[in-house]
């Protein structure tokens, strides 16, 4: 279990990579350290994060956990909740830990620290779930590479639409966020 010193260094660590301390840097940082201590990985290499939000308690978790999008052990499955689910690798464990906070929105940085003294129950919730992970989403080295027939830009793990003239990325077989401008 994870003592106030602890918490609050993994605070500090939060607010330094996301810029500011706020609400949800805390109860991420809450959420991130109790995920954590509940699958207890060896390395970070066994982590798998799934964060459900887009806001600030996602840097908190990853903060905390050491995952990262770049290395495929982040992922967001955006609900618009303050939960993450936590999973090990190597022991395929995996516990789900959500924010339990239902008090008023805090602002005064003196008060977020003070949430570090509260127990667990006071501001989390967990329970112990199962993860299933297609092989192409799994952490490591692209399994799978091929070339969008309409634009020539490669695509990564499975994640073309094939079509009867090739395969095509997903901004070539539906309308992308972006637009080319002539």
């Amino acid at each position: 279990m994870s003592n106030l010193t602890e918490r609050l260094e993994w605070l500090e660590k939060c607010k330094q990579f996301h810029g500011h301390l706020c609400m949800g840097q805390a109860l991420g940082a809450r959420i991130g350290i109790k995920g954590m201590e509940l699958i207890s990985p060896y390395t970070p290499r066994e982590v798998v994060v799934f964060v459900e939000c887009d806001r600030c308690a996602a840097d908190a978790v990853l903060t905390v956990s050491g995952t990262r999008l770049g290395r495929r052990t982040l992922k967001l499955r955006d609900y618009g909740r303050m939960a993450a689910t936590f999973w090990n690798l190597e022991t395929n464990i995996a516990w789900r830990v959500n924010s339990a906070y239902q008090g008023q929105r805090i602002e005064e940085e003196d008060t977020l620290r003070a949430l570090m003294e509260f127990p667990d129950e006071a501001l989390v919730r967990w329970r112990q779930v199962q993860v299933a992970l297609p092989e192409m989403d799994m952490p490591g080295r692209p399994r799978r590479i091929v070339t969008c027939a309409a634009c020539g830009e490669q695509v990564y793990d499975a994640k073309e639409i094939q079509t009867p003239d090739g395969p095509l990325c997903r901004g070539c077989a539906h309308p992308a966020y972006y637009q080319e401008v002539a």
